[in-house]
């Protein structure tokens, strides 16, 4: 019998593809926060502490240990709102392949979600024994629409018994994060130990000037003491952060961001015969609030409410923010590093100038043939912004307060806004309405022809107060009519006719005119 002997085949090998690592950075060993001012925001209307409109440019050194390989470089406790497509990363020995901002934050919808069709245990107690019971289930339903578990008994709504109980996780579902993450793909050829940069833009930011002017007893001058104030509304706080704010309006278009996922979890009870809704409980409320729901237009935080309460003040020590040129722009450096709180406000000085001059006037802007019954005028505090006149310096946009000290005691004059004021440029800050310097406008005859249309005007100042008043009021008009027969000459300011007299305490003055129209 012939026998066939076959040679076994020789073994195939596999081909394996190396399994991408993971790498979770350490956590900054050096921070830089610039925040620019809401491009939308002018000085007069502060910030909205419910919406900043602002936004940061973040920059953080982390060391990381690298392994050979693809590797996915996860970046944590980024800022909430960092837009992924500004992201820069510098320090990878051979660059980055792709970069993703990991959406999927630990909450209690992503949690619950997370186990859909998935078992948990559900921990129940009874308010009238304190009996507590732990059973199996398995969640059928996500976190929008109310959540419907099934048990051995069945299916009920979760918290529909009346009785205190929560869900208990056997583990966090892989893919969420409990910090806001920025993750980056890289090939690296061999084994190191890097520091790499990341570089970023953040929304969620924003900040002005706050001026503090203390009157003198004669009125002549002022003194002007200045803070920066900045706001943080993420998540995120950035500790010993070297801090840098920018006055100015460099062009930004408006970013689209992802939405995280999470937010809290919508419960609804069924009762037996009806369909309608009888409860809609948020699931861990409390630690639920603090947190946005979306990065593209923040909600309200129960923090930010009551921000103005929680102001962080840095300036015990006489510390001042420097100023530098930043091309056009100016950027107010803050000297040593500080901490950027999540959700709260910081403030550090910026400048104190003693005694400067200033004029207190009193004005306002009138149509010419228009009746006003009698009007409080604005009050105006106005400042030269030059060397000579104890300033001289570039003022960034923000908000103003005065006071004046009665018989010692410091009473409020007022508060006002100005925009960005360069040096030289004549400052002018209105801080309310005196109800003792007014003004009335009335017409005091009418001719008309067939060419033209006259009417006359006369406008009546008063100062019921005990000291003399400055008065400027612009006249404005029509381009078809001009003004003729002016009792008193006026002047030209910002392309309009104005008048400005000084009315003596408890008296008047009048300007009368004709205003023609052809």
């Amino acid at each position: 019998m012939a026998f066939t002997l076959f040679a076994p085949a020789a073994p195939v090998l596999a081909q394996f593809e190396p399994a991408r690592q993971t790498v979770t950075s350490e956590v900054p060993s050096a921070i830089s926060v610039t925040v620019y001012r809401d491009p939308n925001r002018n000085g007069d209307s502060g910030m909205s502490l419910n919406y900043l409109g602002g936004y940061a440019l973040i920059t953080e050194q982390r060391t990381v240990t690298l392994p050979a390989g693809e590797i996915d470089l996860r970046f944590e406790g980024v800022a909430g709102g960092i837009i992924p497509q500004s992201a820069i990363v510098t320090g990878l020995p051979d660059g980055v392949i792709e970069k993703n901002r990991d959406a999927a934050l630990l909450s209690p919808s992503a949690l619950l979600n997370g186990y859909l069709g998935r078992g948990v245990s559900i921990r129940r107690i009874d308010a009238a024994t304190g009996e507590t019971r732990e059973f199996n289930a398995q969640i059928r339903t996500d976190a929008n629409g109310g959540v419907v578990v099934q048990t051995a008994e069945g299916f009920e709504a979760l918290q529909c018994t009346g009785l205190n109980e929560t869900i208990v996780y056997p583990a966090i579902p892989e893919g969420l994060s409990a910090t806001p993450t920025l993750s980056v793909k890289s090939r690296v050829a061999m084994p190191t130990r890097a520091t790499v940069t990341l570089s970023y833009l953040a929304t969620g930011f924003d900040w002005q000037a706050n001026y503090v002017a203390d009157v003198s007893a004669d009125g002549q001058t002022l003194n002007l003491f200045s803070w920066v104030t900045l706001a943080n509304g993420d998540e995120t706080s950035f500790v010993d952060a070297q801090t840098q704010t920018v006055a100015g309006q460099p062009n930004k278009a408006r970013d689209n961001i992802q939405r995280p996922s999470g937010g809290s979890i919508v419960l609804r009870c069924w009762p037996e015969a009806t369909t309608s809704d009888i409860m809609v409980k948020d699931f861990e409320r409390a630690r639920d609030q603090s947190r946005f729901s979306g990065r593209t237009m923040p909600a309200p935080m129960a923090a930010m409410e009551s921000m103005s309460d929680m102001v962080m003040v840095t300036g015990a020590r006489k510390m001042e923010a420097k100023q530098e040129d930043l091309g056009d722009l100016k950027l107010y450096r803050v000297p040593v590093p500080v901490t950027v709180a999540s959700q709260s406000q910081k403030q550090v000085a910026m400048f104190e100038k003693i005694a400067v001059p200033f004029v207190q006037i009193y004005e306002s802007q009138i149509w010419s043939d228009s009746y006003q019954e009698s009007t409080p005028l604005s009050t105006t505090l106005r400042l030269q912004n030059k060397k000579s006149d104890g300033l001289g310096l570039a003022l960034p946009a923000g908000k103003l307060v005065a006071f004046k000290s009665v018989n010692g005691a410091r009473l409020l004059l007022g508060e006002g806004g100005l925009d960005d004021k360069a040096i030289g440029e004549e400052v002018e800050v209105t801080i309310g309405e005196s109800p003792l310097v007014r003004y009335q406008l009335e017409s005091t005859g009418k001719a008309d022809t067939q060419s033209e249309s006259v009417k006359d005007m006369r406008l009546v100042l008063t100062n019921a107060s005990r000291s003399a008043a400055q008065v400027e009021i612009k006249i404005d008009h029509r381009d078809d009519e001009k003004l003729r027969k002016v009792s008193q000459r006026l002047g030209r300011k910002s392309g309009k006719d104005f008048w400005t007299v000084t009315v003596p305490a408890n008296s008047e003055r009048a300007l009368t005119y004709q205003v023609i129209r052809k």
